[in-house]
C-alpha cells in the first residue's frame, strides 16, 4: 500500500510539473500577431545654443496593434550613421526608446536629424526629428 501511494504521489508530481512546463512552452511558442502601425520621433532640445558638443536626446515611440509585439528597430542619423538592430517586446499600445548624440565643434552651426526605423515585424519609419545646433 505504501509503495502504491509513493507511485501515485510521484506520478502526480510528474503530471503537475510536466503540465506546467508544457503550458509555459505553449505560451512561448504562440506567434505575436500584432504589427507596427506608426512610429514618431522627437528631439530635445530642438535648438542648441551653447558650448560644443551639443547633447541631443532623440525619443522614438513605436505604436502597435494587438500587443504584445516583438519588434526590431534601428536609429538612422543625418550624418549617414546607422545604429545596430535592437530588439524589444512592446506590451502596450506604444513604447518609447531613446538615443543620444553629442554633435558639433566650437563655432559650428548645423541642422542634424535622427529617425527611428522598424525592420520587423513590418517595416515602418518615423519622421526625422530635426535639431538646430549652434555651438559657441
Amino acid at each position: 500500500m505504501k509503495l502504491a501511494r509513493c507511485f501515485l504521489f510521484a506520478f502526480m508530481a510528474i503530471v503537475l510539473v510536466g503540465g506546467e512546463m508544457f503550458a509555459q512552452g505553449a505560451h512561448q511558442m504562440q506567434p505575436r500577431r500584432g504589427n507596427v502601425k506608426r512610429v514618431v520621433t522627437v528631439v530635445n532640445p530642438k535648438v542648441w545654443n551653447g558650448r560644443a558638443p551639443a547633447h541631443l536626446t532623440f525619443t522614438g515611440t513605436i505604436f502597435v496593434n494587438n500587443p504584445p509585439v516583438d519588434v526590431e528597430y534601428t536609429w538612422i542619423r543625418s550624418d549617414g550613421a546607422k545604429g545596430g538592430v535592437q530588439r524589444a517586446t512592446i506590451r502596450s499600445a506604444g513604447e518609447g526608446f531613446t538615443d543620444t548624440w553629442d554633435v558639433g565643434a566650437p563655432k559650428q552651426r548645423m541642422k542634424v536629424w535622427e529617425r527611428l526605423e522598424v525592420v520587423s515585424p513590418n517595416r515602418a519609419s518615423s519622421n526625422p526629428a530635426v535639431a538646430t545646433v549652434n555651438c559657441r
